[in-house]
């Protein structure tokens, strides 16, 4: 089956997040699976380039592999002065569900999806909105 390539680096995480979810209710009208999985990847690339945007924008080295971009999430919370843990359970979850089962595994069910790319958008939103505040602090 042939497999599409996302470049989260070139993207607003928020609009990656917006446009995976998105992608994956038509894919859903459209009984489309591969459409499903990479939507779900396009989920899984938002939370990423929150890590990377993050990262840039707090004069941090770009994370390489998923623990680094946990820390730097960590980073993210703790210079916006939010819980240091608001970003680990849509992290954990992008990463297992929709990178991991979802994506690589093709095992999904589509309500679980569709909720875990809402939280993924929730995430964005809030992580970038924590970066902005992180910037005026310094």
């Amino acid at each position: 089956m042939p497999r599409r390539r996302f470049d989260a680096a070139d993207d607003d995480p928020v609009a990656l997040a917006n446009r995976a979810l998105k992608e994956v209710r038509k894919a859903i009208e459209e009984d489309d699976d591969v459409g499903i999985r990479e939507a779900a990847e396009k989920g899984w690339l938002a939370v990423s380039a929150v890590a990377d945007v993050a990262a840039a924008e707090l004069n941090l080295k770009k994370p390489e592999g998923r623990n680094a971009r946990q820390a730097v999430l960590l980073k993210l919370a703790d210079c916006a002065g939010v819980r240091p843990t608001v970003f680990r359970p849509t992290f954990t979850a992008a990463r297992d569900v929709l990178h991991g089962r979802c994506f690589h595994d093709n095992n999904f069910d589509e309500a679980e999806v569709v909720g875990l790319l809402e939280d993924v958008q929730d995430m964005t939103e809030q992580a970038m909105a924590a970066l902005r505040r992180c910037k005026r602090r310094r």
